[in-house]
């Protein structure tokens, strides 16, 4: 309790002092935090191992801030999560990672290095290298206890037309976009969504999306009227725009949606369902992936009462910038 007190008072300095500098700055140091849960820090050290770790060292003072923030944000609902799993997994927990620390450091030792030495290379502490390994090693062992076959059918039972369910027949209007430009992406969805309430105003949308696409879309289907023809998976088009699909009704035009190549807007000519059985998946790792997303997003979501602090305004990220995850879970089974 009295921790948390002293932490509490220094929080309140660390809002006064941190202002909405770049986090690039060599003023902020590892054992700065960022960001805490209930007065519970999350220093820099551990945003900059995992920066690191997927990035390398060579490219880390060269990392886009919308990267940076979407880390931090990454980082805040992996502590999140890791409360819940330590409710859950108690002191056999504690105890697994006490020993994945104590291998990891024989394995430095081996190297010739140590913890410091390892944590230092990194821009980063020893404490931040235990908080890092804490979650990989209880969220490995949560995941694994979860994702039986009996769970991922459940799973797939529920969200079948997400992994080939059906089929759409779909024209689309798409327009190239820079994602690393915000300005030019807010400006092509501006000029897309006023296209759209036209659309969605005309007397036959069908006919109005067609023309719509050959005057203003850069796909090569353009001149067929923007129509793609039946799509079924992520795959067929970039899987925000296939999610968008799933979720337009027939006959009705969606909201533009981005993607990795540019912004999208589609049009739902017609459905079919088509029978599918989990026996007959070819590929499982897609619904591993979106298992995987449910069971994190159902722990972060048990800590809704938590109170997060930010004190490095440059991290933060823009409100209703996160994507949302499925709410469904994997439940376990006994």
């Amino acid at each position: 309790m009295i921790q948390l007190k002293r932490w509490g008072c220094v929080f309140l300095l660390l809002k006064v002092l941190f202002s909405a500098d770049s986090f690039g700055e060599e003023k902020w140091k590892p054992e700065d935090p960022f960001a805490a849960i209930d007065g519970q820090p999350i220093f820099l050290g551990e945003l900059n191992l995992v920066l690191i770790e997927r990035f390398g060292v060579n490219q880390f003072n060269r990392i886009d801030v919308r990267v940076q923030q979407a880390t931090a944000s990454l980082l805040v609902r992996r502590h999140l999560a890791l409360r819940s799993l330590h409710d859950q997994g108690g002191d056999a927990l504690t105890l697994l990672v006490d020993r994945q620390m104590e291998s990891l450091q024989r394995e430095l030792k081996r190297r010739g290095s140590d913890l410091h030495q390892y944590a230092k290379e990194r821009y980063s502490t020893e404490k931040s290298v235990r908080d890092d390994l804490d979650f990989k090693v209880s969220w490995g062992h949560f995941v694994k206890s979860r994702l039986t076959e009996a769970n991922l059918r459940r799973f797939f039972e529920n969200r079948k037309s997400h992994y080939g369910g059906g089929r759409w027949e779909v024209s689309q209007i798409f327009v190239a976009a820079d994602s690393s430009d915000p300005d030019q992406v807010d400006s092509i969805r501006h000029r897309l969504s006023d296209l759209v309430k036209g659309i969605r105003d005309a007397s036959d949308v069908g006919l109005a999306f067609a023309a719509a696409a050959r005057d203003h879309s850069n796909s090569v289907s353009a001149g067929d009227g923007g129509r793609l023809g039946w799509v079924t998976k992520e795959g067929d088009l970039p899987a925000s725009v296939m999610q968008v699909v799933r979720n337009t009704e027939t006959g009705a035009v969606s909201d533009p949606v981005q993607s990795p190549l540019g912004m999208h807007v589609v049009f739902v000519h017609r459905f079919e369902e088509m029978p599918i059985a989990f026996e007959t998946l070819s590929d499982i790792a897609p619904l591993r992936r979106d298992a995987t997303k449910a069971l994190l997003e159902k722990l972060v979501q048990s800590q809704s009462q938590a109170k997060v602090d930010w004190f490095i305004e440059a991290l933060q990220p823009p409100e209703g910038s996160r994507p949302s995850l499925d709410s469904g879970a994997v439940d376990h089974e006994e």
